[in-house]
């Protein structure tokens, strides 16, 4: 699998608890990347096809408010392509629309 279809958030947590989720989900034959965190939290991610698989296995060991929905996940993709964006990304690398807030500049 691709690193590029890792794409759909299921987790926002330290790493500590992102490499212990990562383990877990290894465990059930689920693929997963996760990202070390700028400030507090990574973020740990599964292909979309996998997603509702993991949000289950990890409902069991992680805090509800460490997990991310699907409707939470999709704020981290581009409304305008669909391709998964950066954390605190202002614009979309793969289509060039702006997804941040330019107010925020």
């Amino acid at each position: 699998m691709t690193a590029g279809r890792l794409a759909e958030i299921v987790l926002m947590a330290p790493v500590s608890r992102l490499r212990r989720a990562s383990a877990l989900l290894a465990e059930h034959g689920i693929q997963c990347r996760y990202t070390r965190p700028r400030r507090q939290d990574g973020t740990l991610r599964v292909s979309s096809d996998d997603a509702e698989r993991a949000r289950a296995v990890l409902a069991a060991r992680f805090p509800s408010a460490e997990r991310v929905s699907r409707a939470e996940a999709a704020w981290f993709r581009c409304h305008a392509c669909g391709a998964p964006l950066s954390h605190g990304a202002f614009r979309c690398a793969a289509c060039g629309a702006i997804v941040g807030d330019p107010q925020a500049l």
